[in-house]
């Protein structure tokens, strides 16, 4: 969530009228309620289930624990497979479907997932994991059509329904702060997606439940609304308060690197690795690499950063993945005029992530 605003590609379009009339015409088409067949892929019609125990339900969840056990290995075309085998196999439908939904997006699979998701929530309308599971998916369709003028569109109207997938899992579960976070960015949307003030409510709310999460999100709102010292301040005061939390480190030389004042921004980014190597610091190489290629100095310092972070491949839910970094990799050695090395630095990164659409648009670039 984290690092993850994009900007929207300006379109060009003959006069304001006709922009406002496509607009229209897109978001009534996009935001229209979706729809999903509860039926697997032999026709059979699904069913929320019950408990683990009883008719299907034992062998159901044992099915259920392998697939898990494979998800927390990370192992997801396997759990995909037993997935699959306890919609046909057993009464767990609507369990399988949350977990179909979570596999699918990792495995890029959005369309799946966006399904997956909803067969969830039509099965299982009271669980809080299933809308979270099926927001989640959203987002990730949303991200994966932002490509496109089209896909922006689609955006616009997608976005209510996650804020009311959202919302309903407050409901759900009011000691949520993994929703909450999620809707205090989409709440830092511009207007009229968004609503800033709405985002820092938020951020108070996660802060009574997660005091260090909390106060991130407030600092990255004050930014937001371009009150910067602000969030220096909030950020400054967090970590004396907080002095073995790294992740203000990271937040406050986010914000300096943003203001290009790149001194202190590096020397936050080495006090995020001054303890283990954990989220911050791996955090704080990639941001510190994606400085200098943004404002295109020291390239060669940028490479012996991503290096580090892709030789360790980190994962988590606020890390880049290795994929970005390679194509970062392969920016660095293009402003340093190595083309061959930024080929096979984009290559490596389509290989980690077949369809990673800037590393394709990289290799296609390099062709003129």
């Amino acid at each position: 969530m984290k690092n993850r605003a994009r900007t929207f590609v300006k379109l060009l379009i003959g006069s304001v009228l006709g922009l406002a009339v496509v607009a229209v015409v897109f978001f009534l088409w996009f935001s229209r309620n979706p729809t999903t067949q509860l039926i697997d892929a032999s026709g059979k019609e699904l069913t929320a289930g019950g408990t683990r125990e009883g008719e299907g339900g034992a062998y159901g969840g044992s099915l259920l624990d392998q697939a898990e056990a494979l998800i927390t290995s990370k192992e997801f075309v396997a759990a995909k497979e037993k997935l699959l085998q306890v919609i046909e196999q057993s009464d767990r439908d609507g369990e399988a479907c949350i977990l179909l939904c979570d596999v699918s997006r990792e495995l890029k699979e959005v369309e799946a997932a966006v399904d997956y998701g909803l067969k969830a929530v039509t099965l299982l309308p009271d669980s809080a994991e299933a809308h979270l599971a099926y927001a989640k998916a959203l987002g990730a369709k949303i991200f994966s059509e932002m490509q496109n003028i089209g896909g922006m569109f689609s955006a616009m109207g997608q976005l209510g329904f996650i804020k009311e997938e959202l919302k309903r899992v407050i409901e759900l579960n009011p000691d949520d702060t993994e929703a909450r976070t999620m809707l205090v960015f989409t709440n830092m949307a511009p207007w009229p997606m968004g609503n800033i003030e709405r985002a820092i409510e938020l951020s108070g709310e996660i802060e009574a439940r997660d005091p260090v999460l909390g106060k991130q999100l407030r600092a990255a709102c004050y930014q937001r609304m371009k009150e910067t010292e602000r969030a220096i301040e909030l950020l400054l005061a967090s970590i004396e308060e907080y002095p073995k939390e790294n992740s203000f480190h990271v937040s406050l030389a986010d914000i300096y690197a943003e203001e290009k004042r790149f001194d202190v921004a590096d020397t936050e980014y080495e006090a995020a690795r001054r303890a283990a190597k954990d989220e911050p610091y791996y955090r704080s190489l990639y941001a510190q690499a994606r400085m200098r290629l943004q404002n295109e100095y020291e390239p060669e310092r940028a490479i012996q950063l991503l290096d580090e972070f892709i030789a360790a491949e980190p994962e988590g839910d606020n890390i880049q993945s290795v994929a970005h970094a390679c194509w970062r990799k392969g920016n660095a050695l293009e402003q340093l005029g190595r083309t061959q090395d930024a080929r096979a630095a984009y290559e490596d990164s389509l290989r980690r992530e077949p369809g990673f659409k800037m590393a394709e648009k990289a290799l296609e670039d390099l062709k003129e």
